[in-house]
């Protein structure tokens, strides 16, 4: 139960919105619940068709209805998707990379805690609506655009987009642990 798929959660409100609708009809009986329960339906399944909307479509990480930890380590771009959940992205176990990484962190209707490692140099870009982007130098945006580069004696390989919709990222500085 701790990681609740999408087509159950799906299946539980269809059958949810079915059964107020039988209700009304059979016994005359109207909720108010039912419109609410088929608007966060449908919110829902836009969310998700706006973080599946990417050029090729594919999802690396992904927290839906859950709490989720990911640890990135690989040396190619990476995509992290919060839905409905908590994530914390740790990025303070990546070396600094030879050629330009882009990592991509997408929150909608959950909160996101991104770890990076102050000693490689990193270009934030933060994009909020309403919800928050904090970065590590405490600048935020509620609605709008941030950015942030950390000061380094060269350009910076690492990149990090942030996207957040209804939800709160926060970008902290944190030294490697081990």
């Amino acid at each position: 139960m701790r990681n609740l798929g999408f087509r159950f959660v799906l299946g539980v409100l269809v059958l949810f919105v079915g059964a107020m609708i039988a209700v009304d009809v059979v016994f005359g009986v109207h909720f108010p619940l039912a419109p609410l329960v088929l608007a966060v339906l449908l919110m829902a399944l836009g969310a998700r068709l706006v973080i599946h909307s990417g050029a090729d479509g594919s999802v690396l990480h992904q927290a839906w209805l859950a709490d989720r930890v990911f640890v990135a380590d690989g040396e190619r771009d990476q995509r992290y998707d919060i839905l409905f959940g908590r994530g914390v992205v740790d990025l303070t176990h990546l070396p600094e990379p030879g050629d330009d990484k882009t990592i991509s962190v997408d929150t909608v209707f959950g909160s996101t805690v991104i770890k990076l490692d102050p000693s490689v140099p990193v270009e934030i870009s933060g994009h909020s609506m309403f919800g928050e982007v904090r970065m590590p130098d405490r600048s935020m945006a509620a609605m709008g655009s941030v950015a942030y580069t950390t000061p380094a004696d060269h350009a910076p390989k690492l990149h990090l987009r942030i996207h957040t919709v209804f939800g709160n990222c926060q970008v902290l500085n944190q030294a490697r642990v081990g």
